[in-house]
């Protein structure tokens, strides 16, 4: 046994040694963080998917916080209150274009191997243009009767958005503290094997960290086990990751509203849903040696230099779901409005693969003589895994929370109104129907870790001149999480609270074209998360962890509406 493979034996000792059977040392490690799981749909990606605040809609229904559960006669009330379909008085077609600008700041603590910590912040941002809304509706009855019209509509809300970058590194990582070792300990774990070539065949996804580990060098294997022997336990590890999420969630909606004398207005809504989302995860370890911990040539033939690691995962697919609304006014001035959205059933299709690429130096002789060292000593491999197809009969089918909505709305001397809406959602009502992986089912997480959650929506329009409207509004989705989570640590970050300032103008134009502005500024609070973890339930001054993230997102929205009414 080398010089190397004894000292990294040795470290993995505690985390391998204490099993008596491979199946029962591995529900004891639990292995997660950001680099890892990103192969299957997992609990958190159900919630992201879940979490919607209605923040999207037409410039007008925006810049009035979105509180449209009592108002009406908007393109947003298909996809919040459909009874404000039915308040239509014409026909009515618009178009709104968003832009977008995200900035991430991620905060996290910076270790040395001689030094306290030092808090750092990372920052990124994105910029994106998209659809917020599109739409027409149209009466197809009228009369002066008990029933005084019938419309009819065909409209598109953009009711979540995915679009996001986040940088995060850590510096001066110890040598037995790295995915790497989060590989080697998985592969011995679990006994994964090579065939009798010393190849290392692609089997399941989960382990294609640890297979493109062993083809490019990272972990090796022998008759004793996986070890590693290019990565001194002496080496200073820098840490570098990237996080980039793409795509949204959009809701074409066929939707009708009936008016009963101006007095009360029922509507129905077929929301049917478009998922596209891709994360593209990016990570990066460089290894570092001080002269007084740097190996001989003998005792570390071959030393890595640095690991790069990259992981895309592309999600897609529909949902369907029903709304229901009625809204009430009993006074010319007061409207009342009672929504319940059902819960959205998705039917998702997933595709990932991954690429692990590596340079390693050799400091001796190559004394295993590899061809493909350069003059420098330096030799490069890389290794890309097949592409896994979760589709057809093998799609992932979730079901998200049910929503009750309430509003009221005041009008105020026919020149001024205010709105005020609450938001129920049921969140540990979340349940995975079915997946390609047999067995598998987040019900016990759901109901542990999430509750009901409020949303509250504050929306106010004057008219100030009698072709300009001056509108603000106010959204705030609280905590979705049960009491003692909200600092839980999960494979990847979801969102825990979001909160948006709203403004905007309204102008006029005639009397059948009128342009909308609304400006937005979001904010969204997550979860802690890891990059990677291997937290040993019986010992866990043992586990492998990085360091602990923080990411908040900052959103400002641009967006404008083009209308016709006929």
């Amino acid at each position: 046994m080398s010089f190397m493979k004894r000292l990294y034996t040795i470290s993995l000792l505690v985390l391998v040694a204490l099993s008596s059977s491979v199946e029962s040392r591995a529900q004891i490690i639990d292995f997660g963080g950001t680099t890892m799981n990103n192969d299957i749909l997992g609990w958190t990606d159900l919630y992201n998917f879940s979490f919607t605040s209605h923040n999207y809609g037409t410039a007008r229904s925006m810049a009035m916080g979105n509180a449209f559960t009592a108002l009406g006669a908007d393109m947003a009330s298909a996809s919040i209150n459909p009874a404000g379909i039915g308040m239509y008085s014409q026909s009515d077609l618009s178009f709104t274009p968003i832009m977008q600008f995200t900035k991430s700041p991620t905060s996290g603590d910076r270790y040395y191997t001689d030094t306290p910590e030092v808090h750092q912040m990372f920052d990124d941002h994105t910029e994106r243009f998209g659809v917020a809304s599109a739409g027409v509706v149209t009466p197809v009855f009228k009369s002066t009767g008990a029933l005084t019209a019938l419309n009819l509509g065909v409209v598109y809300n953009r009711i979540a958005d995915f679009n996001q970058d986040a940088l995060m590194a850590s510096y001066g990582n110890a040598g037995v503290n790295s995915l790497a070792n989060i590989f080697c300990t998985l592969a011995n774990v679990d006994n994964l094997q090579v065939d009798s070539d010393g190849r290392m065949p692609f089997g399941d996804p989960f382990y294609y960290g640890s297979t493109l580990a062993y083809n490019t060098g990272v972990i090796a294997k022998d008759a004793d086990g996986w070890f590693i022997d290019r990565i001194s336990p002496d080496a200073i590890i820098d840490q570098y990751s990237s996080i980039e999420t793409r795509g949204s969630i959009g809701e074409f909606a066929l939707t009708g509203g009936m008016n009963f004398i101006d007095k009360v207005y029922v509507g129905v809504t077929i929301g049917l849903q478009d998922v596209n989302y891709r994360r593209h995860l990016f990570y990066a370890e460089d290894y570092l040696y001080s002269d007084a911990t740097l190996p001989s040539g003998d005792d570390m033939p071959y030393r890595m230099t640095y690991m790069n690691y990259m992981q895309r995962t592309h999600i897609s697919g529909s949902g369907v779901n029903l709304k229901l609304g009625v809204t009430v006014s009993p006074l010319h001035w007061l409207r009342i409005g009672l929504a319940y959205h059902t819960p959205t059933l998705y039917t998702l299709d997933l595709r990932y693969d991954a690429d692990m690429w590596t340079e390693t130096y050799s400091a001796s002789d190559n004394p295993a003589g590899y061809d493909n060292i350069d003059r420098a000593g330096y030799m490069y491999a890389e290794s890309y895994s097949p592409t896994v197809e979760d589709t057809g009969p093998n799609a992932w089918q979730f079901r998200s929370p049910s929503r009750l909505l309430t509003g009221v709305a005041f009008t105020i001397a026919r020149r001024a109104t205010l709105s005020f809406d609450y938001e129920r959602s049921w969140y540990q009502g979340i349940r995975l129907q079915s997946s390609p992986i047999n067995g598998l089912s987040y019900t016990s997480q759901t109901k542990e870790y999430f509750k009901g959650s409020n949303t509250l929506r504050v929306g106010a329009e004057a008219l100030v001149l009698p072709f300009l409207s001056v509108r603000a509004g106010y959204i705030w989705s609280g905590s979705t999480l049960r009491d003692g989570y909200e600092r839980m640590i999960a494979t990847h970050p979801i969102q825990r609270t979001q909160s948006f300032v709203t403004a905007g103008l309204g102008f006029k134009l005639n009397e059948s074209v009128y342009i909308d502005l609304a400006y937005q500024y979001g904010m969204n609070k997550f979860t802690s998360y890891q990059t990677y973890y291997a937290y040993d339930v019986d010992f866990v001054e043992d586990s492998i962890q990085s360091v602990i993230f923080d990411t908040t997102t900052d959103r400002h929205i641009a967006v404008l509406t083009l209308g016709f009414r006929f």
